[in-house]
């Protein structure tokens, strides 16, 4: 058999299995039917397991994990068109619309809080993101968190990624302890400056202080002054606070170009990170729940069982519904061993009824589920 013979052979093949798959997804419609009449769940894994057994045993051994692949598949698009019948008005998907209608509006002349001192990045984003806010400093970012949830501020603003260095893993797993809603992103353009006091060059500097990230996003600047010893400081703007305290010529700060003026120090160099795209995504939160017209991002947090392919299965909801997954994260989960909490981003809106039925499907099916925030976040 040649190509062309192979190829006309699929082809033909190809149009039974359309016949055979529309077949099989109306036998669906009627299950769901049924489902719904009486009052039964989407998921059924002893059904579903016995169908996967009874696949892998009526091929050869070398098509196996093959066919139940296929079959996964195919079963997850049962779901979803199950799904479609019976849970478009179920409790989850109820209360997913509760909270897009009952969504708030942006505070006026807002308390915002923030980690660090004045000419901290976060005091940088923070001021983007509200430019007629009251800001007030943190020397913790847990402490970010409990301001928020004491009422001590309206919004809380946090970094939670890096394009050089990654995500920031202490907020993430702060967000799994406390109750909020993202409202904002603001990816904050990162140009590191070293700052010493007046009248220090740079070949009198020996110590720098800054975050053990910022000196990691110029690690090439100090390969090539190795003489330069990192001394680690809880922020950047902080490190120019203590070296402008300091006074001494050797010792200079990595942080913003802010800094200079607001402790007098001069700048030595400047855009000494190493891409110049470097940039930390900032989020701000909230105790209540803002969706503004033109967002754009959904953020979620969600455990699930710790069984094969749980993890594909839900991201494969979205990939059929069409939603761009932007960012997911795990942290490991502290009340049960080996198990995560994973953080999802993807492009999306709860004005589009679909998304909001997934996520209500989901809020159902998930032992845990937090739905965290639809707002916009423009482009780095």
């Amino acid at each position: 058999m040649n190509l062309d013979e192979a190829r006309a052979q699929i082809d033909q093949i190809d149009k039974e299995m359309v016949s055979l798959f529309e077949q099989r997804m109306n036998a669906v419609l009627n299950v769901a039917r049924y489902k719904k009449e009486h009052g039964m769940v989407v998921f059924d894994p002893a059904r579903e397991s016995a169908v996967l057994d009874r696949v892998r045993e009526s091929v050869s051994p070398a098509l196996a994990d093959y066919a139940v692949s296929l079959w996964e598949s195919l079963m997850e698009l049962a779901k979803s068109l199950e799904r479609s019948i019976i849970a478009s008005d179920s409790p989850g998907v109820q209360a997913i619309r509760d909270l897009a209608a009952n969504a708030g509006s942006p505070i006026p002349h807002p308390r915002v809080a923030v980690q660090g001192v004045a000419g901290a990045y976060a005091h940088l984003a923070a001021k983007h993101m509200y430019p007629d806010g009251d800001i007030s400093f943190c020397e913790r970012w847990a402490d970010v968190f409990y301001a928020l949830q004491d009422g001590l501020c309206d919004y809380g603003i946090l970094p939670v990624e890096n394009s050089s260095a990654g995500a920031v893993a202490e907020v993430y797993d702060l967000m799994r302890q406390f109750k909020f809603y993202i409202v904002k992103a603001y990816p904050l353009p990162v140009k590191h400056c070293l700052l010493g006091v007046r009248g220090a060059t740079l070949r009198d500097i020996r110590h720098v202080y800054t975050i053990p990230i910022a000196y990691m996003q110029c690690a090439d600047f100090f390969k090539q002054h190795r003489h330069i010893q990192q001394v680690p400081v809880a922020n950047t703007a902080i490190a120019a606070q203590q070296v402008a305290r300091l006074g001494d010529k050797t010792c200079a700060a990595l942080c913003s170009r802010e800094c200079a003026q607001l402790y007098g120090l001069d700048v030595l160099a400047e855009h000494i990170q190493q891409t110049s795209t470097n940039c930390t995504r900032f989020i701000s939160i909230s105790r209540h729940l803002e969706i503004p017209p033109n967002a754009n991002k959904i953020s979620l947090l969600f455990t699930l069982p710790h069984v094969t392919g749980s993890l594909h299965r839900t991201l494969a909801r979205f990939a059929h519904g069409g939603l761009n997954l932007t960012k997911i994260e795990s942290r490991p989960n502290p009340d049960k061993n080996f198990e995560y909490v994973f953080y999802l981003d993807f492009t999306g809106t709860l004005a589009a009824p679909s998304t909001a039925e997934l996520l209500g499907n989901l809020w159902d099916e998930l032992v845990v589920f937090h739905f965290l925030g639809n707002y916009y976040e423009p482009k780095a």
